[in-house]
This record gives structure tokens, sequence and C-alpha cells, in this order.
């Protein structure tokens, strides 16, 4: 009896303060709430003296690499305020806060780094299209050019064969480098990429056996090995001209790069 006693002693006690612990954080929370809403003016007269010399010395430091005036330069700081206070009262100071010199952090200020964001999923397409056809078609050019006119060895390889493999390896292969990128922390099973593998050579293995087809051979010519390595250079020219232009980053051959807009 005298045990059970004094375990209901202690959960009371322990409950106790956890209710303390709990209604002190709602208070600091609300003290926090309070600071962010207060003037800027107001927020200056609370500064400790290490943080007020942060912040001078950090509107100094806009105002010369900014080339802005002091008025721009407080405006600027007038946002980190209510921050700098809240950390302050926790027993933070601002060097400390932000990691960084008024010199680094006015940098910063001044040239945030923008959010990465992925890149669309048809611009990758597109790009990888570009990439394999300029390399597909290389490739063949140049040994069509090695071959002295002689093309038996490319006789499945005509323009439409070359063209749409590239077009198809590009599609094909954004979606293969997507299973590759890991899902809630974890990697994808190597199951499920050996089967992304197969489909993708089933595809290739179908596609080259209809474009095989003696129907299909007027429309689908063998080229003169320099006409395939020029088709390569406007193809690798038109996909450089592209990415310039969506300003894609990163390569066709990694799972789905990211950009920064």
């Amino acid at each position: 009896m005298a045990e059970e006693t004094k375990r209901e002693q202690d959960q009371t006690k322990i409950n106790t303060e956890k209710q303390a612990k709990l209604k002190k954080q709602a208070e600091l929370d609300t003290q926090d709430e309070k600071i962010k809403q207060e003037d800027p003016k107001a927020l200056r007269e609370k500064l400790s003296n290490k943080n007020s010399d942060y912040v001078f010395r950090l509107e100094k430091e806009l105002q010369k690499q900014g080339s802005m005036s002091r008025a721009d330069a407080v405006a600027m700081t007038n946002g980190l305020l209510s921050e700098i206070i809240i950390a302050q009262r926790h027993g933070q100071p601002a060097n400390g806060l932000y990691l960084a010199s008024p010199a680094i952090k006015a940098e910063q200020m001044l040239h945030p780094k923008k959010k990465p964001v992925a890149t669309p999923t048809w611009q990758l397409m597109v790009d990888g299209s570009l990439l394999y056809s300029a390399l597909f078609f290389a490739i063949f050019g140049v040994m069509a050019s090695f071959e002295s006119g002689k093309q038996a060895y490319n006789a499945q390889w005509g323009v439409l064969t070359l063209a749409s493999i590239g077009i198809l390896m590009g599609i094909v292969m954004v979606k293969y480098n997507d299973l590759l990128v890991p899902q809630a922390g974890k990697r994808p099973s190597w199951v499920k990429l050996i089967l992304g593998g197969v489909v993708v050579v089933v595809i290739m293995l179908v596609v080259l056996t209809v474009l095989a087809t003696p129907l299909l051979r007027p429309i689908n010519p063998v080229l003169p090995g320099p006409i395939d390595v020029a088709i390569a250079v406007v193809a690798y020219g038109v996909r450089y001209l592209f990415r310039k232009h969506y300003n894609i980053v990163g390569s066709a051959f990694a799972p789905r790069p990211q950009q920064h807009k």
C-alpha cells in the first residue's frame, strides 16, 4: 500500500513538473510572438550592447556592399530585429544565431541563395532525347565514314531508327533515373532497378525490330557518315540552346537534376 502511494506521489510530481514546463514554454512562446509584433524602434532599444554593435556593423556592410543609403540598410536590418531579440532572450547572440560575421551576413542578405526546384519532366525528356540522338548519330556517322562507304554493318540503322532510339532513350531514361532517387529516405530495391533495365532493353529491341522491316525502309534510309555527323552536331547545338533557354543544369545520365530559379 505504501509503495502504491509512493508511486502515485512520484507520478503526481512528474505530472506537476511537466505542467510547469509546458506553462513556462507557453509563456515564452507568447512573449516571442509579442516581440514579433513590436515596432523596430522599440526592438532596437532592447538590443544588448553586443547585438547592437553587430547590427550597426551589419548596416555599414550593407551600405558598403550594396551601395545603398543608410535608410535602406536600416530597413533591411529591421526585418532581422525580432529574431535577434528572441535569440538574445534565449542567450544566443546575433553572431551565434547567423554563424556569420556582419560582412558575410550582409553578402548573404544581398545575394540570397535561390531555392532549388526540380527541372520539369518534359524538359528533361527533350534534353535527354537531343543528347542521345546526337550520340547515336555521331557514333554511327563516324563508323560509316571509316567504313569507306560500306554500310552492311549499318543496314538496320537508318535515320528514322537512330532518331527514334535517341528520342526513346531520352524519355525512358528520365523515368528510369527517377527510380534511382531514394524515396522516404530508402534506396530503391535492386529488383526494381533490374526490372526497369529489362523493360528498357525490351522496348529498344521492339522498336529496332519494327523499324528494320522492309516496309519502312523507304522512309528509313541509311545516310552517309558525314550527314549523320552533321545531324549529330545540329542536335547537340539545339540541345545547348534548349538547356540555356530553360536554365537546365545537371546531367541527362543522372537522377533528376535540380536547377535554381
